[in-house]
């Protein structure tokens, strides 16, 4: 039998993932983000959807970041009835996220942002959201009408998953995005042996990463903050890579290889997350679990401070330096690091650190590009602080990983279809794949269909 792909979104773009699966009897939807880091992404966000919502009968949900999930309320309120499925970890992670998006969208964390887009849902839509979603274990065989789902651990953060249909001895595979293998927390990625198509993430497909040495660039980059007696921020996405830092800033304290300094979560929402993070432990890594089994909370050290309001936040620039901060969000462009940025970076004892991957516009991209000044609040803040990089803590394969992971299973592909990357990695990913491998690979355009057997 034939079915039809169409990319609706996070093809020629790194963010936006929403996939269309027509099986001729079901319409599956694989991820529904938002797109992310410009004004035009805000535009697209808002737009109507290209197919009725009202008509899919099944949504699957990759993993719980933003740019995956950050129009699933927006789904549910032009018209969506079916029934969304994803792990439990996943689910649990998506619905602290979910209400922080609405409430950045109501300008509560942006009181002088005032040209804001109108919010894509509200507080109903999310409940309703939630009413329909279901969790479901790795490798659980899902009937959905004439084909069957099944979720592999992809790797990538906590309760991730590759989406697996088949129906009638075929089958394809979408692996939303792929974990590197470097976190501590996290088991590696699975690989969907047997497939006939795939469709497959290329953040990173131009590039590869010489950051094994994460934790002992991490530790120098904290010495050398400490030496120049300031303040080190970390702008630092809420889901894993908080987690990720906490547990080795953690480490290395604890081992006495940086010297014990205040550190300040200032991110309410990466406190709930790391809260489910605990709450869902047969989602991380055996040795991971063992060790909480025997020391318990694995994120709490003595020297840790979470930072709850607004005023406490604006409050952290005037205690003691050396200090480390960790804010949201990720890629710097909104959320409370911004107002640290305002307040730190004219300063050149600061030390900002960016640790993965940045989107073209962003204020952590032109950063890590040189920027002398950065528009902030509609005022130009000349950067005097020290940016350091350090890629190792993308929770993204590279290229080689990526070339890698379909070495491993293309003798049975018929089609490699390379999304949710800029178009120059995405690109470079489809012809190492079709020069050393001999893949069929593609790099579709938005909103371009593909059929297959299916």
């Amino acid at each position: 039998m034939q079915s039809t792909i169409t990319f609706h979104g996070g093809a020629g773009s790194v963010t936006g993932s929403n996939f269309l699966l027509d099986t001729g009897s079901e319409k599956i939807l694989i991820d529904c983000g938002i797109q992310q880091g410009t004004k035009e992404a805000e535009a697209a966000n808002a737009k109507p959807f290209a197919y009725d919502p009202s008509a899919i009968q099944f949504l699957i949900v990759t993993h719980a970041h933003m740019d995956h999930i950050g129009r699933i309320p927006k789904l549910v309120k032009d018209g969506f009835k079916g029934v969304i499925y994803s792990t439990e970890a996943t689910r649990a992670l998506a619905e602290p996220l979910l209400r922080d998006e609405l409430a950045l969208m109501m300008h509560e964390k942006h009181p002088r942002n005032t040209d804001a887009p109108a919010p894509l849902y509200d507080e109903a839509n999310i409940e309703r959201s939630f009413a329909l979603w279901k969790g479901i274990s790795y490798h659980e065989q899902t009937p959905l009408g004439s084909v069957t789902l099944e979720l592999l651990n992809s790797g990538h953060i906590l309760g991730s998953a590759i989406a697996k249909f088949s129906r009638d001895g075929k089958s394809i595979a979408f692996t939303g995005d792929l974990g590197s293998g470097n976190s501590p927390l996290l088991p590696l990625c699975e690989e969907p042996a047997g497939i006939d198509y795939l469709v497959m993430e290329s953040v990173y497909g131009d590039r590869t990463r010489n950051d094994t040495d994460r934790k002992e660039r991490l530790e120098n980059v904290i010495e050398e903050a400490n030496k120049r007696g300031g303040t080190l921020l970390i702008p630092a996405f809420s889901t894993e890579r908080t987690q990720d830092l906490l547990y080795e800033i953690r480490t290395l304290m604890q081992a006495h290889r940086i010297p014990l300094m205040p550190v300040y979560l200032d991110s309410p929402l990466a406190e709930k997350i790391t809260d489910s993070y605990l709450a869902h432990p047969s989602y991380f890594a055996q040795a991971i679990q063992d060790e909480i089994k025997q020391h318990g909370n694995i994120f709490k050290f003595p020297q840790l401070k979470f930072v709850q309001s607004m005023d406490e936040s604006r409050q952290l620039e005037h205690l003691p330096s050396p200090k480390i901060i960790l804010a949201g969000s990720g890629m710097a462009q909104g959320g409370r690091v911004v107002g640290h940025e305002e307040r730190l970076l004219p300063d050149k004892k600061t030390t900002e650190l960016i640790v993965g991957y940045q989107a073209a516009g962003t204020i952590g991209r032109r950063l890590i590009e040189g920027a002398s000044s950065i528009k902030l609040y509609g005022s130009d803040v000349p950067v005097r602080a020290r940016i350091e990089q350090i890629y190792g803590y993308s929770a993204h394969m590279d290229g080689e990983q990526l070339l890698e992971f379909v070495n491993k299973i293309h003798t049975s592909l018929k089609k490699v279809f390379v999304v949710m990357g800029e178009p120059a990695a995405s690109t470079s990913l489809v012809q190492r794949l079709r020069d050393y491998l001999g893949t069929n690979a593609v790099a579709p355009d938005a909103g371009e269909s593909a059929t297959i057997e299916l």
